[in-house]
């Protein structure tokens, strides 16, 4: 029982000092500091071809955001089922 615990421990902290590594990786001064609002309205509607400004954003600039997040969240999932399976 012990054990488990112990391993339980490395792999967390495995996990943490990972999430770090990758976050301190990352170059954020890349990210351009543009105003979005004069995109969407000068941009939007040629960009997406609709007619609705919400929709085309909510569709188009959104969805490869919000599949993103499913995929992390996935994987998220699968990684804590991972580590606390209890095998019988």
């Amino acid at each position: 029982m012990r054990f488990k615990i112990v391993k339980l421990f490395f792999e967390i902290l495995i996990f943490i000092i990972l999430g770090l590594v990758l976050i301190k990786g990352m170059d954020f001064s890349l990210i351009p500091r543009t105003n979005l609002k004069e995109h969407f309205y000068s941009r939007g509607v040629q960009e997406t071809g609709a007619i609705n400004l919400v929709s085309s954003i909510y569709l188009s600039y959104r969805a490869f955001d919000t599949l993103g997040e499913t995929i992390v969240l996935l994987l998220a999932v699968s990684g804590i089922i991972a580590i606390f399976k209890v095998k019988k």
